[in-house]
């Protein structure tokens, strides 16, 4: 990761595609080094704790990746787990610090994200596709998590 710092320093100004791919580059080694990092054993004789909520959150964020094109709804994913929404949520907090509600919205805007910014679908059918009955709803929940309506998000991706 040095020797990549270090390189990017010496390309000479107003070359973007080349900080851009030393950014990427970084960005993916850093990744490489966390994985390398968390394989590692922990030291003899110490257990390595869990976090609060650790198993209720990880349940929770495995069962929101198989339905978030289905439902946003924290007394849903409780239910399917077993769990009380408030169980769900304060293990949410605990283990990420964000609300189950909160996690639930990131990973449908990040759908949306994706779907926008690599498809030609229109936006209303990409609603539809991650469960909205409405397009205008879609379009709110949308600018509400980005910041952007649907159509500005498309166009600065393009």
């Amino acid at each position: 990761m040095r020797a990549e710092q270090t390189r990017d320093a010496r390309v000479p100004a107003g070359i973007e595609a080349e900080d851009e791919l030393t950014g990427a580059l970084l960005r993916q080694l850093l990744g490489a080094l966390l994985i390398r990092m968390a394989r590692l054993p922990a030291p003899a004789g110490r257990p390595v704790p869990a976090a609060p909520g650790a198993e209720v959150h990880l349940a929770f964020r495995r069962e929101l990746e198989h339905s978030f094109a289905t439902t946003r709804s924290v007394e849903d994913y409780a239910a399917r787990l077993g769990y009380s929404p408030r169980t769900l949520t304060r293990a949410c907090l605990a283990a990420i610090g964000r609300s189950a509600k909160q996690l639930a919205d990131a990973r449908v805007a990040l759908q949306a994200q994706r779907l926008l910014a690599h498809t030609d679908l229109p936006v209303a059918a990409i609603g539809r596709a991650l469960g909205f009955t409405e397009a205008t709803n879609f379009d709110k929940f949308f600018a509400r998590e980005t910041g952007r309506t649907p159509g500005e998000f498309r166009r600065a991706q393009r």
